[in-house]
């Protein structure tokens, strides 16, 4: 007979429980192919939050005219030139876990953000051209018909004579 192994105090054998731990596993791949789609973006955001930082310094240096706004927006540049860096040169997983600090650290500013994104990311999603929307060829033809059914019942209106005024039609 076969000698089954004890986890711990209580008593419970490995295996017990391996619906849980055949979950759990899937929850870690999902998390791990997450990873590896974000790994391979996160140097394309580094460089894109890299350009913009270049373009707010470069707005910066042609505000002459404000000279404390462009400070300020000089500032901005250094700071989207930081958040560049440190995405480029930190993991996900840390970014992760700061995002959670700031997260509980200010609760109000991560609401707002989160609204913020969600509106935008909504704006997105239904922004598409009404051609790729499924069933645009049955409004298309129902307006139509619409157009040409109300284009009977209209009532005649007076016609202008040559002199301006109007005449009644019989």
């Amino acid at each position: 007979m076969a000698k089954s192994t004890k986890t711990g105090s209580n008593g419970h054998h490995k295996g017990t429980n391996g619906s849980h731990n055949g979950s759990r596993r899937i929850f870690d791949d999902v998390l791990a192919l997450a990873g590896t789609l974000a790994r391979g973006r996160k140097d394309f955001g580094a460089d894109k939050l890299h350009s913009l930082a270049s373009s707010t310094r470069e707005f910066a240096a042609s505000m002459t005219d404000l000279p404390n706004l462009r400070v300020q927006v000089a500032l901005a540049a250094d700071s989207i030139e930081s958040l560049s860096d440190y995405v480029l040169n930190t993991e996900i997983e840390q970014m992760a876990g700061d995002a959670g600090t700031f997260a509980r650290r200010h609760p109000f500013a991560t609401l707002a953000i989160t609204v913020a994104v969600g509106v935008a990311a909504s704006r997105f999603i239904w922004r598409q051209p009404n051609y790729a929307r499924a069933g645009s060829n049955r409004r298309s033809t129902s307006s139509k018909h619409r157009a040409k059914s109300s284009a009977r019942t209209r009532v005649p209106h007076a016609r202008r004579g040559t002199n301006g005024k109007a005449q009644s039609v019989a």
